[in-house]
């Protein structure tokens, strides 16, 4: 019996097979899932409302919100074996704006058990260069060149009356201050997530209030206005920030 024949058709199969391999996209099926996250802000136990001075700080500041826009990056999964996920991308919110406040990464995450989510707030050295981004709205949070290059983390902005006499403006903006940087590495608490194929959605809420209180007091008599060249306010604001999300839901 002449084994040629059938030994030649089986070879030609597997080498169409493997060629082929390089141009056939991976669909990832049910081992990956797409996360969503759904962003809200509040003023401790108050939903946030915008120019209304009607929210008091721990210096007994009382304010109002005009502006929040910021940038989260970088989010990472924390795998139960020790591994790391990291979703090498960033998100732009404008607080007033809606279609901001959903962010779905490009990047799906492989299925397994992740004992916490962290993310940068801000972004890290490495993408907050001149010119990362070049339309706006992104490109209009560009930081002074006098005070560092880059792009703002933050900008809070609004107005207050402490002494409840006269009304003046604050301006709560971080960035890379001086050559120095002081973007926030957070870990967000009650954040364990179990991907098993389907895809899922996790609220997030920032605690506007979390940024003015623990472990320093932020006054807005001290630090009012020009604080992004002053480091010692953007300290402050780092070590503050560290919680000002916590995980509402996972779903």
């Amino acid at each position: 019996m002449n084994l040629f024949p059938k030994f030649f058709i089986v070879s030609l199969l597997f080498a169409v097979a493997f060629w082929g391999c390089d141009n056939t996209p991976v669909d990832p099926g049910d081992d990956f899932v797409q996360l969503q996250f759904n962003i809200s802000h509040q003023v401790d136990d108050q939903e946030l409302v915008f120019d209304d001075i009607k929210y008091t700080n721990e210096a007994g500041n009382t304010y109002s919100v005009v502006t929040l826009k910021y940038f989260i990056s970088d989010i990472t999964l924390h795998n139960s074996d020790g591994t790391e996920y990291m979703i090498d991308d960033e998100h732009y919110v404008d607080a007033t704006d809606p279609t901001t406040l959903t962010y779905s990464p490009g990047d799906s995450i492989p299925n397994g058990d992740y004992t916490h989510v962290s993310f940068i707030f801000g972004l890290n050295a490495t993408k907050n260069v001149n010119g990362y981004f070049v339309n706006p709205p992104e490109s209009f949070m560009e930081w002074p060149p006098a005070m560092g290059q880059g792009y703002h983390y933050m900008k809070l902005e609004g107005k207050y009356d402490s002494a409840g006499v006269v009304t003046k403006n604050y301006n709560t903006h971080t960035g890379p201050s001086m050559g120095n940087q002081y973007f926030i590495e957070m870990t967000l608490p009650s954040s364990s997530i179990k991907a098993e194929g389907t895809n899922l959605t996790v609220d997030l809420m920032m605690n506007i209030n979390n940024w003015y209180s623990g472990p320093n007091s932020y006054d807005f008599n001290t630090y009012g206005q020009a604080i992004m060249g002053n480091q010692a306010a953007q300290k402050v604001l780092q070590e503050n920030g560290a919680d000002v999300f916590s995980v509402t839901e996972i779903r």
